[in-house]
């Protein structure tokens, strides 16, 4: 890429970084309920899941904003939201309703980043380069978790309330994303192809899309699907193994490497995995579920977690390239948010989901998660979907 292109890319995957950031402020549960001894520990607790309905709101109002703001704006007032919602607690305290209602605005503020991140991607990148920078922005997150963790660790060390000082790098991303994305215009909700100038609403956008973006829907639930059982059974089949909470927190830790190398090489490892990179990405995720039920050891237990890196990855970073050449500038907005909504609520339905077909936590869903990742790497074998995919996009260039 060129100079310009890799500020770019600086400049709107920087966003990313901020994504983690309550990693940190989950660490200090345990102080932060010692200093509210009135309130119940499960309302505490809610500081790690409230974010939760930010992002949902934030998610269902994305596309709607895509007409209202330019996306480097709306990535702005995110990045705002965010540092804003995350040092007000810093500076006041005192209370735990206002902690979490400010937890509400973080989790608007990193909801609208993951929406507008490959938005912003699609628009300023095109062919392998866009491919590229999407992979890039999942292991700039997993760096982002890496960083904070331990520097809110620091911070929050001898009392939590300094913990929310580290929202204050949320204005070095905003001074980065201002100065290095570049202006866009705003979307109108007209059709100008349109003889009558008809408005492009919620329902003409959906009824147009490519049929493939409604498998790529599917795919991101089986991805949720496998991703949050290996992330809500690992410490219970490890347990079973006699292996503690910090031992499952080292290997976690280490394995996360697996998704940094992974986003860094890329580009490299689609010239190997070609238009099946979503498929070896579902293999992955079936060789992290072994590597951890099949295993005593500390090693392949660290590389079982750095293969889940690597799936989320090649998932994550393919699914959302592939929607962006499936859609046009118009319908790329409500597509990401659809499917980032889709994953939320995927995430939130597994474990019931799981305890609704009868199958145990522990090493019953792991062996679940590995048929499903099998199942599902398989399938998008057999029907050749990455290069169906691809077809469609060299048929709709041979047309224009």
């Amino acid at each position: 890429m060129t100079k310009k292109q890799i500020s770019k890319a600086i400049g709107i995957l920087s966003m990313n970084l901020l994504l983690m950031l309550g990693t940190a402020v989950t660490s200090a549960i345990a102080a932060i309920a010692r200093s509210f001894p009135k309130e119940p520990v499960s309302k505490v607790q809610l500081l790690g899941s409230i974010p939760q309905l930010g992002q949902i709101i934030s998610t269902a109002f994305f596309a709607y904003l895509t007409f209202k703001m330019t996306r480097k704006n709306l990535g702005l007032m995110a990045i705002l939201f965010v540092a804003i919602g995350g040092l007000i607690p810093a500076i006041y305290s005192n209370s735990l309703n206002l902690i979490l209602a400010c937890m509400v605005l973080v989790g608007f503020g990193t909801g609208t980043i993951t929406n507008v991140v490959p938005v912003l991607l699609q628009e300023n990148f095109d062919g392998e380069a866009r491919a590229t920078t999407m992979g890039w922005a999942t292991g700039v997150t997993n760096v982002g978790m890496m960083i904070f963790t331990a520097l809110g660790g620091v911070l929050g060390g001898s009392n939590w309330r300094n913990l929310f000082w580290i929202y204050g790098l949320g204005l070095v991303v905003f001074a980065l994303a201002l100065v290095l994305i570049p202006q866009d215009q705003k979307l109108t909700n007209s059709n100008k192809n349109s003889k009558d100038d008809q408005k492009v609403g919620f329902w003409t956008l959906l009824k147009h899309f490519n049929g493939y973006v409604y498998v790529l829907y599917l795919i991101n639930f089986m991805l949720s699907l496998a991703m949050m059982t290996f992330l809500s059974n690992q410490s219970i089949v490890l347990a079973t193994q006699n292996k503690g909470t910090a031992y499952v927190a080292m290997v976690t830790a280490l394995g996360n490497v697996g998704g940094i190398i992974t986003a860094a090489f890329l580009t490299y490892i689609r010239k190997f995995t070609k238009s099946d990179t979503i498929a070896y990405g579902f293999i992955a995720f079936a060789l992290s579920f072994i590597c951890i039920v099949f295993s005593s050891n500390v090693v392949l237990h660290i590389i079982g977690n750095a293969f889940s890196g690597m799936g989320i990855v090649l998932v994550n970073a393919t699914a959302p390239y592939e929607m962006s050449i499936l859609t046009d500038q118009k319908q790329f907005p409500l597509a990401v948010s659809i499917n980032t909504l889709i994953g939320s609520v995927a995430g939130m339905i597994v474990p019931m989901l799981l305890a609704a077909v009868k199958i145990a936590p522990g090493h019953d869903s792991f062996i679940a998660g590995i048929v499903i990742s099998v199942a599902t790497a398989i399938v998008l074998f057999i029907t050749r979907f990455g290069s169906r995919v691809e077809k469609q996009q060299n048929n709709e260039k041979g047309e224009d």
